[in-house]
């Protein structure tokens, strides 16, 4: 009966025992084996903050597009520009037979006047091929001057019948009705093209100046 006693007594003892351990910084499995607690620093029991390493919504992705606005499309000249426009390839084949390519790119301030593939495909038959003959290189540089204005001039800039001088020496005078706006007879499509030396505008037809040019 004593020793029946005893066990009862040492059996309760470590029943407390073992309560009281696991309550402080444990919990009892349905084993009861004790498992230690989770450790926590906020004792409010919400969501410590995000590092701001690692919170993705924080990051700003930048402005990836380019335009003749940015900084990008400032630091383009008017023959990277004409380069970029494939309906523009026959300008910029003549451009480089006539070894104006150098002039363009210089910083000087120009207005060119571009005309468009189809505005090259509107002239006589095998008048392109002609002009880029090398013994062709004097007419053709006079007619491409006849695009070029050696100053900058936006499209609003423009008035009706202002007349403007060419840096081949001829003027031609601009036309405005409504909201179309032409150059010596071309219509300009593409106005305002901006580069770092200057401005384009597209146009559909070429500029031809006359063959009397004795000045």
């Amino acid at each position: 009966m004593k020793r029946t006693i005893q066990k009862t007594m040492l059996v309760a003892a470590t029943a407390v025992l073992s309560y009281g351990c696991a309550s402080s910084d444990s919990t009892m499995d349905t084993t009861g084996t004790a498992v230690e607690a989770g450790i926590t620093e906020n004792e409010s029991g919400s969501q410590a903050p995000m590092d701001p390493d690692t919170d993705m919504s924080a990051e700003r992705t930048g402005d990836n597009n380019v335009s003749a606005n940015n900084e990008i499309g400032r630091n383009m000249n008017i023959v990277a520009l004409v380069q970029q426009n494939p309906n523009l390839s026959t300008f910029l084949e003549l451009i480089r037979a006539s070894d104006l390519v150098t002039v363009l790119e210089s910083p000087a301030p120009y207005t060119v006047f571009a005309p468009t593939n189809e505005a090259f495909a509107a002239l006589p038959a095998g008048t392109v091929e002609s002009l880029k003959d090398p013994a062709a290189k004097m007419e053709l540089t006079r007619i491409l001057q006849a695009h070029v204005l050696p100053n900058r001039i936006s499209a609003a800039e423009m008035q009706h019948n202002m007349p403007m001088k060419t840096a081949q020496g001829e003027e031609v005078i601009v036309t405005k009705d409504g909201a179309v706006l032409s150059v010596g007879g071309a219509r300009v499509i593409t106005p305002d093209v901006q580069a770092s030396n200057g401005i384009i505008h597209v146009v559909d037809k070429v500029l031809v100046p006359p063959q009397n040019n004795d000045r």
